[in-house]
């Protein structure tokens, strides 16, 4: 059956995923981010506390989108934050998405960070998007869910996400 085929699928990749090491993401230390939080290059700064700095994205995919970015060097992707750097991040992430709705008026946002090249991160630094939307914008949005996640499939999934928690 279909299921069993996706189970038996899943169940290869899980074994692939143990064979192969997952690679930490490289800090580009010339990164655009860290210029910006240094000064070396202007931006349109929304807020800035001791650990973040909030400003809109020089490349915006709409009006208001914003990048929430740690000011501590070094780390490319979420994982590699230290759990009490991250929460410090995090907390303002509320902040910056409030401000961003109110001023755009949109009905809504997509909070979202990409890890890694295979995500779209092109920025080795870590930050993350707020980005306004509303109804008719045209802009991606993740498909519908497929079906329901198998229960061979979940435990080895789990086994494989245990070890590293």
């Amino acid at each position: 059956s279909s299921l069993h085929s996706q189970t038996t699928d899943f169940g290869f990749f899980c074994l692939f995923s143990l064979l192969k090491m997952v690679e930490p993401l490289v800090y580009d230390p010339e990164n655009v981010f860290k210029k910006i939080i240094e000064g070396k290059i202007p931006s349109y700064k929304i807020f800035e506390t001791e650990d973040v700095l909030a400003i809109l994205d020089a490349f915006p995919t709409t009006p208001g989108h914003a990048l929430l970015i740690p000011k501590a060097s070094g780390y490319a992707a979420v994982e590699d934050m230290p759990a009490e750097l991250a929460g410090k991040v995090f907390a303002q992430l509320p902040r910056l998405a409030k401000a961003v709705r109110a001023a755009t008026g949109a009905e809504g946002v997509n909070i979202l960070i990409n890890n890694g090249a295979a995500a779209g991160q092109v920025v080795f630094h870590l930050h993350i998007h707020v980005v306004p939307r509303v109804t008719e914008d045209k802009l991606l949005r993740l498909p519908p869910s497929g079906g329901m996640i198998a229960p061979d499939a979940a435990k080895a999934l789990l086994a494989l996400m245990h070890p590293h928690v």
